[in-house]
C-alpha cells in the first residue's frame, strides 16, 4: 500500500487584512497573502485563545480575495500546509489556500482544524508540561517529493504514549488536532504548529 503525504486545514474566522495586495508571477499567475484570526475557549480555564494565521492564495483564490475580502469579513477556507520562503530563506507563509468562502458579517463561530498524513524525520522523549501532562514533539514530513516541508506536531496524552512507544523514524503517522502558532525555538521548520488530539501509526 502507498500511503500519500498530505495536509487538509479548515478554518472558520475573520479576516484581519487591511490592504490585498495582488502581486504576479512572470506567467501572469496572481498571488496575494491575508491574516485570519480564529478563537477557541479552553474547556479547563474558560479562557479564550487568539490565534492569528497568515496565508497565501494563488490565481483565481488570489484574485477572488482582492475583488471580494474586506477587513471583518467572515471566511472558510480550506488550505493545505506549504513551505514558502523569502530570499534570505525565513519562512513566511505555511498555509495556502486552495478554496476561500466568504460568509459576509464577522462570524461569531470559529473552528480550526488538520489532518495530515506525515512521516516522523524527528521525535522527541516523552516529556511533561507544566501542568503535568504527557507530550511528545515530533517533526513529520508533509510532502514525500520536497524535504523541506516539515511540520512540527505536539502529541498529547495517550497518543503520546502510544508513539513514544510503538512508532520510529520513519513510520507513518495520520495526525488529527488543530493549529497554532508556533514557538520561538520551532520557528526555522515553520511558523505553524500542530496541536494533535488524535494520532494512528500507518501500516505501508
Amino acid at each position: 500500500m502507498q500511503v500519500v503525504c498530505r495536509s487538509d486545514v479548515e478554518l472558520l474566522g475573520n479576516i484581519v487584512t487591511k490592504e490585498f495586495t495582488l502581486r504576479y508571477f512572470s506567467d501572469g499567475t496572481a498571488i496575494t497573502q491575508l491574516e485570519v484570526i480564529v478563537k477557541k475557549k479552553t474547556k479547563a480555564s474558560n479562557k479564550e485563545q487568539v490565534e492569528v494565521f497568515q496565508l497565501c492564495a494563488r490565481g483565481e483564490q488570489a484574485e477572488r480575495i482582492k475583488r471580494y475580502a474586506k477587513t471583518g469579513d467572515g471566511v472558510v477556507i480550506k488550505a493545505q500546509l506549504k513551505t514558502q520562503k523569502d530570499p534570505a530563506g525565513k519562512i513566511l507563509s505555511a498555509l495556502e489556500i486552495e478554496h476561500i468562502n466568504f460568509v459576509g458579517a464577522p462570524s461569531q463561530l470559529y473552528w480550526n482544524r488538520i489532518s495530515l498524513v506525515g512521516e516522523i524525520v524527528a521525535k522527541s522523549r516523552l516529556r511533561k508540561s507544566v501542568n503535568n501532562q504527557d507530550y511528545i514533539k515530533l517533526q513529520l514530513l508533509t510532502d514525500a517529493k520536497d524535504a523541506s516541508h516539515r511540520v512540527n506536531c505536539n502529541l498529547w496524552a495517550y497518543p503520546a504514549q502510544l508513539i513514544d512507544k510503538d512508532a520510529q523514524i520513519g513510520d507513518k503517522l495520520a495526525v488529527e488536532g488543530s493549529l497554532k502558532s508556533a514557538f520561538a525555538d520551532d520557528q526555522q521548520v515553520s511558523p505553524i504548529l500542530v496541536d494533535g488530539h488524535t494520532c494512528l501509526r500507518i501500516e505501508c
